[in-house]
């Protein structure tokens, strides 16, 4: 089983790809996918206050269960002023 996750502004120049397939196991969380970020990719800001994650196309809590073909999006909180 695998989910999408996509990647989008800063996170998408860092990662520098804008999509990978990450597979899961049953039961699987949001949560357990950004612990599988951070070690992909330990320098991605990935706090829950650094990024809105959605799951097809809704916004989602970490302790959200995934399943097959679920679609993540991890979008960083844009700031400015």
């Amino acid at each position: 089983m695998k989910v999408s996750v996509t990647f989008c502004g800063l996170h998408r120049l860092m990662t520098k790809t804008d999509q990978i397939r990450v597979p899961i196991l049953t039961q699987s969380r949001v949560d357990d996918i950004l612990s599988y970020l951070k070690r992909c990719y330990p320098d991605l800001p990935l706090g829950e206050d650094a990024i809105l994650v959605t799951v097809n196309n809704r916004v989602s809590s970490v302790d959200r269960v995934l399943e097959a073909g679920d679609r993540i999006a991890l979008m960083p909180h844009i700031g400015g002023g």
